[in-house]
């Protein structure tokens, strides 16, 4: 089994117990799973070595089923996806599973993502294209940025609408209003920034929440450091 599932198991349990949520009360219900996940290290170890064909590789190292196990365990029956975006999978997830508690697909998402780093292939193959920063610090933003670092990392939220938690009682840590995804479309490149597209889906989030950007005095930012 790829260790994204047994890790994102725990994690999900992790943030259910921090929510103050008992896992048996979600059993049967409406409740998504969105997982940001890409570059599936353990599916390029083992699709390498032909004895490792057996049935359950196939559900083991598919990365749709990082959800789908968290679902299956705890018997959640709404929306279970991977989310593939490359640098923003964990976003997207999290601007999906808005999207479920809106429209009704989900009444509690569990989303997040994960990183674990199980073969070297993906990490030389960056240093390759030369945007693995060769002294291990990012520097967004600054005249000296070269590059960026690479890390196993996973986290989970539980979201639900906010006046479901509201009446649950719940802890509430923050409030998500507004939220939007594009894409770069064509650039100078297939994998630059294109500043355009980026404005416009920050004019498009601040649309979405109801926000005047005027009113805003913090703002974290995507920063990788890449050259």
């Amino acid at each position: 089994m790829d260790p994204q599932q047994c890790i994102m198991l725990e994690v999900v349990w992790e943030a259910l117990e921090d929510a103050g949520v008992p896992a048996n009360e979600l059993r049967g219900t409406a409740t998504g799973v969105y997982v940001g996940s890409t570059n599936n290290d353990y599916g390029m170890l083992i699709a390498a070595d032909p004895a490792e064909a057996h049935p359950y590789a196939l559900t083991g190292s598919s990365s749709s089923i990082i959800p789908n196990r968290v679902s299956y365990a705890l018997d959640l029956r709404g929306p279970s996806m991977n989310v593939d975006t490359a640098c923003s999978s964990s976003l997207v997830a999290i601007h999906q599973a808005v999207r479920g508690l809106r429209e009704g697909d989900a009444d509690v998402a569990l989303a997040g993502g994960i990183n674990v780093q199980a073969s070297p292939f993906i990490t030389t193959s960056f240093g390759e294209l030369g945007v693995i920063s060769p002294t291990g610090g990012i520097r967004a933003f600054s005249d000296d940025a070269d590059g960026f670092v690479r890390a196993d990392a996973a986290g989970m939220v539980v979201l639900k609408r906010l006046e479901d938690a509201e009446e649950d009682g719940d802890n509430i840590l923050g409030v998500i209003k507004g939220s939007a995804v594009n894409s770069d479309g064509h650039s100078n490149g297939l994998t630059a920034p294109n500043p355009d597209a980026q404005v416009d889906v920050l004019e498009r989030a601040y649309i979405d929440a109801e926000v005047d950007p005027q009113s805003v005095d913090y703002v974290e930012a995507h920063g990788t450091g890449t050259i």
